[in-house]
C-alpha cells in the first residue's frame, strides 16, 4: 500500500513525535512518504528528523509560515503524480485537502487524526461547518486518539463518524546516556532519598504549568522532600514562570533521551486542563514511571486510579496538590510491571499501526 503522511512540522511535540513513529512502523511493510511543510532548518522545526527510518521517504517542502491557498494546487500535483492509496493528514493541514478529497473521490482514502480536543483544532465557525460537511459525507475519515477525544468530536460536530484508534509510541528503552542522567538527577537531589517528579511538555497554557509550579512550591514549604524536573521547549521565554519556581524545580530544556529521565524518576506528572492522548504519558507507562495526572482527555481512559497511577479529582490546584501527597503516601502500592504490561498490550506503536492499516484497508 502507498501511504502519504502530511505534517506541518517535526518540532518537539506529541503529534509530531507520533507522526514519525507511525510512519516508521508503517514503512516496514508499505511504501510511505512523509511530507513536512516548514523548513526543518528553522529553529527546532526538524527536531525529530534524525529519527525518521531510512525506509521512509522524507520530503521537506520548505513552505513559509501561514495559510497559503496556492498550496492546494501544489498538493494536487503531488497526489496526481504519486497516486497513493491513502493520504493521512495531521493537525490543521487537513484544511488544504478538503477540495482534493472531492477531486480524488473513490481513488484515494483521506484520513485525519484529531490530536487534541476537537474544538481546539478549529479557529472559526466557517471552518467547523466545512469540516462537518466532509466528515458527515465520509469524504474525510476522522480518527480520535482517545475515548474523550471521540466524545469531543461527537459533541462539537454533532456526528458519530469518528473512528477510535488509541495513540501509540515506539518503545526504545534506556539509551547509552542513562548512567550520566542518573548522576545528573542524583546531583540535583538535596537528599539521596528525595523523590523525583518528571514533567515532559512544551510550555503552553493547556499544560497548566503555573499551577504545577505552585503545587511543588507548596510541597516544599510544607517540608516534603521532592524535586521536579521539567523537560520541554519554550521555557526560556517563560521568565515570569521560572521566577516563581523555588530551587527544587529544575528546567532542563529539550531532551532527545526523555526515556532516561523517566526511568530515573519516581513519578511522571501532568497538570493539564485539556489533552488528547499525551505521548509523554505513553512513554511514562513504557518506562514504568508512575503517572500522577489531572483527569482530562485520554488520561482518564488510560490511568486506573490506585492501580496504574493516580488521578486528581479535578484540575484545581487544591486537588492536584492532594493527589501528589497521595502518591507520596501510597506509591509503593503500585506494581510498576502493570504499567509496562499495559503499554505493550494497548499503547505500542505496533498495535496502533495495525489499527490504522485496518482503517486504510476498509
Amino acid at each position: 500500500m502507498k501511504i502519504l503522511q502530511f505534517s506541518y512540522t517535526l518540532e518537539p511535540g506529541g503529534a509530531e513525535r507520533f507522526v514519525v513513529d507511525l510512519s516508521n512502523e508503517l514503512a516496514k511493510n508499505n511504501e510511505v512518504k512523509l511530507y513536512v511543510l516548514r523548513d526543518e532548518k528553522i529553529g527546532n522545526l526538524g527536531f525529530y528528523v534524525p529519527e525518521i527510518s531510512e525506509k521512509v521517504t522524507y520530503i521537506n517542502l520548505k513552505i513559509n509560515k501561514g495559510f497559503k491557498p496556492q498550496l492546494i494546487w501544489a498538493f494536487y500535483k503531488i497526489l496526481r503524480t504519486e497516486q497513493p492509496d491513502v493520504v493521512h493528514c495531521h493537525l490543521n493541514l487537513v484544511n488544504y485537502f478538503f477540495l482534493l478529497s472531492f477531486l480524488f473521490y473513490g481513488r484515494i482514502r483521506f484520513v485525519y487524526t484529531i490530536h487534541s480536543d476537537a474544538k481546539a483544532e478549529v479557529t472559526s465557525k466557517i471552518e467547523r461547518l466545512i469540516r462537518r460537511f466532509f466528515f458527515k459525507h465520509s469524504l474525510f475519515i476522522a480518527v480520535a486518539i482517545s475515548d474523550e477525544t471521540k466524545k469531543s468530536f461527537e459533541s462539537y460536530y454533532k456526528l458519530k463518524k469518528a473512528k477510535l484508534i488509541i495513540n501509540g509510541r515506539k518503545f526504545s528503552g534506556k539509551t547509552v546516556l542513562y548512567e550520566k542522567v542518573l548522576n545528573e538527577v542524583s546531583e540535583l537531589k538535596p537528599e539521596p532519598d528525595s523523590l523525583t517528579f518528571c514533567h515532559v511538555a512544551a510550555f503552553c497554557e493547556a499544560k497548566n504549568q503555573k499551577m504545577l509550579i505552585s503545587v511543588f512550591n507548596k510541597l516544599r514549604y510544607e517540608g516534603f522532600n521532592v524535586i521536579l524536573l521539567i523537560i520541554g521547549d519554550g521555557f526560556e521565554k517563560a521568565t515570569d514562570l521560572k521566577a516563581l519556581a523555588l530551587d527544587h524545580i529544575h528546567f532542563l530544556g529539550l531532551k532527545s533521551n526523555v526515556n532516561d529521565y523517566l526511568y530515573a524518576s519516581d513519578a511522571f506528572c501532568l497538570s493539564s486542563v485539556w489533552e488528547g492522548m499525551p505521548i509523554s504519558l505513553i512513554e511514562a507507562f513504557a518506562c514504568e514511571c508512575i503517572p500522577v495526572c489531572t483527569p482530562v482527555g485520554g488520561i482518564v481512559n488510560t490511568i486506573e486510579h490506585g492501580v496504574t497511577g493516580f488521578l486528581s479529582q479535578s484540575v484545581s490546584e487544591k486537588d492536584y496538590l492532594e493527589i501528589i501527597k497521595q502518591f507520596i503516601k501510597l506509591r509503593k502500592s503500585i506494581k510498576k510491571e502493570l504499567l509496562s504490561s499495559f503499554f505493550l498490550e494497548n499503547l505500542s506503536i505496533e498495535q496502533c499501526a495495525t489499527n490504522y492499516m485496518k482503517l486504510y484497508s476498509e
